[in-house]
């Protein structure tokens, strides 16, 4: 892997080590768990994490990484956990991909990752895709922490 990305990569792999080591303290039938409203239950966080990255990994290219699949609330922690192996492993790949000669080039010209209101303007190249898949992943690692918080003072049903 070129010398650029690997801070990229080694905080990549910190936030999924991070995500593994919180979501092992969710049981089992609390996977689904939201706190209410319009809310995502944490499965579909993690799976949402895992399909960004890999739509990120598309970017940079040079193959279509797009999971097939669509976030599951009620998913099997097998399978949840399955889909973030599949995730790191192609992202880990797709950035050993990028040589020095290409990692500048243009992969995007504008993006709307948060809102359509907040248009990136580019040429995004791959380090700044590398970058993204770090910043999404630690963004979700924060929602799925404080949803863990709200589960430690939920009373008792």
């Amino acid at each position: 892997m070129i010398p650029e990305l690997i801070p990229a990569l080694r905080q990549l792999e910190e936030n999924y080590e991070a995500l593994r080591i919180s979501l092992d303290s969710v049981p089992d039938d609390k996977l689904g768990w939201s706190p209410g409203g319009d809310t995502n239950p944490i499965s579909v966080i993690v799976q949402h994490i895992a399909r960004g990255n890999l739509v990120y990994a598309t970017m940079i290219g040079p193959t279509d990484q797009r999971p097939p699949w669509r976030p599951e609330p009620s998913i099997s922690r097998q399978d949840l956990l399955g889909r973030l192996d599949n995730s790191l492993a192609t992202s880990r790949d797709t950035l050993a991909g990028v040589t020095a000669e290409n990692l500048r080039e243009s992969r995007c010209d504008d993006w709307c990752p948060n809102c359509d209101e907040q248009l990136i303007q580019g040429p995004l190249d791959a380090e700044w895709f590398a970058l993204q898949m770090a910043r999404h992943t630690a963004y979700h690692l924060g929602q799925v922490n404080l949803y863990l918080r709200m589960l430690d003072n939920k009373p008792a049903e």
